[in-house]
């Protein structure tokens, strides 16, 4: 089902109207603060659309974050894989979200990636903006891309002593209504701690309140991870997050995961090509 039937002509119109009035022939020329409003206006615009469809029982796999550019568009002439590298493995090296946001679409990143998915899945309608949200391609493309963004927002975070990412971790969470998890990592004391809880609203003014426990430290993993080395995501699309640490003295990767209410690490084995 690569177009969604009875997609809402309203969320069409907006995502329409959002592009027409921000176009720049050039993306070389986009204006300060475009950048941090394109990364903004579709972190919002995915979630309301996401919402609509699961109500509607549709499948969600289908519109799943990419958990990276699949390699048929990587090779495209139009790719640039430096700038790739850069987002993915260097988020810190972008001082602000509008930074982060002008450098996608200044590196060509998001174009390269609409033209090309289009090319190699017969679907012209990721190439059109006028019409891309009404295909789930859109939100493997766009989850991924805000993907990048909250990976950012968590390298940010390192300034305030802590890092934190919101998502599914230990798995306690499935179908409980309501329920959020959040994994924090204190670079300070390398100790890992994870919440859990739900949203309140009325008299609470809709905040989230959480309960936390400490999940794990430096000594299983046996070393204080850099955060500028790690990263958190769903590695194997599990619907689970998991947190993945590169340590630049052995040149390892290791991958963390939440089991039995611990966070426990493995070497992730390299593939030889």
């Amino acid at each position: 089902m690569p177009t969604i039937a009875n997609f809402p002509a309203n969320l069409l119109e907006e995502h329409k109207m959002w592009h027409h009035m921000h176009h720049v022939s050039d993306p070389q020329q986009l204006r300060p603060g475009y950048g941090a409003e394109f990364l903004q206006f579709h972190r919002g615009f995915i979630r309301r659309a996401l919402d609509w469809y699961g109500r509607q029982n549709y499948d969600t796999s289908l519109v799943a974050p990419w958990r990276s550019v699949p390699e048929q568009i990587r090779r495209a002439p139009c790719y640039d894989r430096s700038a790739e590298a850069r987002i993915v493995m260097q988020p810190q090296s972008f001082r602000t979200a509008d930074e982060l946001g002008l450098f996608i679409e200044g590196s060509g990143l998001h174009g390269c990636i609409h033209e090309t998915a289009a090319d190699v899945y017969g679907e012209p309608d990721i190439n059109d903006f006028d019409v891309a949200p009404r295909n789930t391609v859109f939100y493997n493309i766009h989850g991924m891309i805000d993907g990048w963004y909250r990976n950012w927002e968590a390298a940010g975070q390192v300034n305030q002593g802590m890092l934190e990412w919101g998502g599914r971790f230990s798995g306690e969470s499935e179908g409980v209504d309501g329920a959020e998890e959040v994994l924090r990592y204190v670079p300070e004391n390398g100790r890992w701690w994870l919440g859990r809880g739900r949203a309140r609203a009325g008299a609470e003014g809709g905040t989230l309140r959480l309960n936390w426990r400490l999940v794990g430290d430096c000594a299983e993993l046996g070393a204080t991870p850099d955060p500028q080395f790690l990263r958190v995501w769903d590695a194997d699309g599990d619907g689970r997050s998991e947190a993945l640490y590169y340590n630049p003295a052995d040149g390892q990767w290791r991958e963390g995961r939440i089991s039995g209410g611990r966070l426990r690490w493995q070497p992730i084995k390299a593939c030889r090509t």
